[in-house]
């Protein structure tokens, strides 16, 4: 489980990232892609640990928060799921209106 939740908050970071302040969009880039402690990361910004911490979940909730409310990730995964079943179809030799009817599902997301 906490793999898929690393996943989803690397995503979220990854879509969210420019509305983000460029304090959090750098701690978050040390946190998630470079895997740096708090502690290191308190250090290189001269703050306390907890601090880093605290700014940490704070930024996560900010990022679940643009989620809810533009659904970016939710439609990326459905895009994606879609093009996967289109993708098993073709390879199945299937009717072409059933890939054109999930293609066109896509364009309904967008």
């Amino acid at each position: 489980m906490e793999i898929r939740d690393n996943l989803r908050k690397s995503l979220l970071a990854e879509m969210y990232a420019p509305l983000l302040t460029p304090k959090q969009q750098s701690i978050l880039r040390m946190f998630l892609d470079s895997n740096i402690s708090l502690s290191e990361i308190a250090e290189e910004f001269g703050i306390s640990r907890q601090a880093v911490n605290d700014l940490v979940k704070r930024t996560f909730r900010v990022l679940e928060d643009y989620e809810s409310k533009l659904n970016l990730l939710a439609k990326f995964e459905q895009i994606k799921a879609t093009l996967s079943d289109c993708c098993h179809l073709l390879d199945q030799n299937a009717d072409k209106e059933i890939v054109k009817k999930k293609l066109n599902s896509i364009m309904e997301v967008l």
